[in-house]
């Protein structure tokens, strides 16, 4: 007996950790196998990367994609091995790609490939495009919308970044505005502010480099319908025509992560578990605020027979 009813969520790049891969050594060989085949495909020591990497490494775009996409694929490779279907599916930003797999809208060697180069471009662009992000909690997206329209001005800017929870946000965008916004915020009563240790500003207007160099790869992927409901982090909703759903993926690196609205629509589809296909426990800890009717499992707490008993 698995849990029953889940929708499997995807987390993206932040939930790298050193040390992460040694979790999977409890995975099947053919789980496992895959973390062999991205490394013959792109060339990069993912398995070393997984298990002896430090932070500062891991911190690396390209190094952090890579790892949580083959972390998450070999984490559904053994999920479904052990009899999980999803009721539905939804990715955070670089997790989106992990969950196109999962619905069938994509080939996990595509995915890997468009992984890949996301994370070579968007390490580009932090280098020439230097910014800053900062997580700001117990004040409204309103009041943060203004704070950032109040603070971009001139060359500068700061916006919106990552809606992931009612009153939790991200901003992103030149480290001044972000510094001003971050002060603001506290001055407005804000619970909780906190810089986060990131060398880009993604998901802004500075990573717009990184969106046209990607656009190619996205163009060219062999997008089909899903198998499964798959909602989109970029809208929040369903996607139901692909080829729509394809030209807002090609803007995915500049706009805001709508995990709110995700979770909403994840919802509406009435999954008795979330599970956090990935590494860290990310989702789990912002699904479990906003959806108290499931229950929110981490990574491999969906495989240990306590969490099948419970269910």
């Amino acid at each position: 007996m698995i849990a029953p009813d889940p929708a499997f969520v995807f987390p993206g790049q932040g939930s790298q950790r050193p040390g992460m891969g040694r979790e999977l050594a409890r995975c099947g060989d053919e789980a496992r196998e895959l973390i062999v085949r991205a490394e013959q495909l792109t060339g990069v020591a993912i398995g070393e990367l997984m298990t002896r990497a430090d932070e500062a490494t891991l911190a690396d775009p390209e190094a952090a994609q890579l790892t949580i996409f083959v972390w998450s694929s070999v984490l559904a490779a053994e999920l479904t091995a052990a009899g999980y279907r999803p009721v539905a599916v939804a990715g955070h930003s670089l997790g989106e790609y992990a969950a196109l797999v999962a619905a069938g809208c994509l080939g996990w060697e595509s995915a890997l490939a468009i992984v890949a180069r996301r994370g070579r471009v968007m390490a580009e662009a932090a280098r020439c495009q230097p910014g800053a992000m900062a997580a700001i909690a117990g004040l409204s997206e309103d009041q943060v919308t203004e704070l950032c329209r109040q603070f971009s001005a001139n060359d500068g800017i700061v916006v919106m970044a990552n809606l992931n929870a009612p009153r939790q946000v991200v901003v992103s965008g030149t480290t001044d505005e972000v510094c001003q916004v971050v002060d603001a915020a506290r001055s407005a009563g804000a619970l909780r502010v906190k810089r986060l240790p990131v060398g880009g500003a993604y998901h802004s207007p500075l990573m717009a480099a990184a969106e046209r160099e990607l656009a190619p790869l996205l163009a060219e992927a062999d997008l089909r319908a899903p198998q499964v409901p798959f909602v989109s982090s970029l809208t929040g909703g369903v996607v139901e025509d692909i080829e729509s759903y394809r030209q807002q993926l090609g803007g995915q690196i500049t706009r805001p992560v709508r995990w709110t609205d995700t979770v909403a629509s994840l919802a509406r589809t009435d999954p008795r578990t979330f599970v956090e296909v990935g590494p860290g426990r990310v989702l789990t800890g912002l699904g479990r605020n906003m959806v108290r009717t499931a229950r929110h499992l981490a990574g491999y707490e969906a495989l240990s027979p306590l969490a099948v008993s419970q269910s």
